[in-house]
């Protein structure tokens, strides 16, 4: 059998598995605890990622005002 035929066969006969797909996800309590210093560092990621570029485009809204 030529290979493209074997590696076709092989992702065809996954596809065609019954059954849920294997998943990470769990449900439950974490398995420890998550500390103050981590939910301070990241709720401060995602404030930083979301206001970041808003403060920055506001920051600079007379260069854009300019370029026209």
């Amino acid at each position: 059998m030529p290979p493209a035929a074997l590696i076709a066969r092989s992702v065809l006969r996954s596809a065609a598995r019954p059954g849920p797909a294997p998943r990470g996800l769990r449900s439950g309590p974490a398995q420890s605890p998550v500390g103050t210093a981590d939910t301070v560092l990241g709720l401060a990621a995602v404030f930083a990622s979301f206001f970041g570029p808003a403060a920055w485009v506001l920051g600079h809204i007379q260069d854009y005002k300019k370029r026209e």
